[in-house]
């Protein structure tokens, strides 16, 4: 089960961003983004284009904090543990259905899943981020993730 909350945790965020070029964050000087167009483009780079390295050094805080109990702390631990998951799980997509930004918190509701996986797999994950933002960079994630069931006693859908 490890494997599959950390494939939803990976693929929860592919967003298909219509975002105009942005060269990235300030160095040393004032962001002028908001905290949502700061956490739409770090998901376009990390989770569309699969740019794990770049897209968390440029938009993520060294000091950043992880609240997932399965994922060390700290940027230099979740890169190496990304760059690794995605390079063995080629088959992880995710569609982002909306991105809520609340002052300097903001969050992605998407859906992942494995298009290599079992049934369960191939059906994913309901995975809700929260980053907390300052200054164009992830201060902080949290996430929520719940299998999409094979049956369901309502026809809403989770997205």
């Amino acid at each position: 089960m490890l494997r599959f909350s950390m494939a939803a945790f990976m693929l929860l965020l592919a967003a298909p961003v219509a975002a105009a070029p942005v060269k990235g964050p300030a160095k040393g000087g004032v962001c002028t983004m908001t905290p949502k167009q700061v956490v739409a483009r770090f998901m376009d780079e990390f989770y569309m284009k699969k740019q794990v390295r770049s897209s968390f050094e440029r938009w993520v805080d060294p000091g950043y904090i992880q609240h997932n109990p399965y994922a060390a702390t700290g940027r230099d631990a979740a890169i190496t543990f990304l760059e690794k998951f995605v390079n063995e799980n080629k088959g992880q997509h995710t569609k982002i259905h909306r991105i809520i930004a609340d002052g300097n918190l903001v969050a992605v509701h998407s859906h992942g899943w494995n298009e290599g996986g079992d049934a369960a797999a191939r059906r994913g994950f309901a995975v809700v981020d929260i980053f907390r933002v300052k200054g164009c960079r992830v201060m902080e994630h949290w996430d929520v993730i719940s299998p999409v069931p094979e049956h369901s006693a309502n026809t809403n859908t989770m997205f």
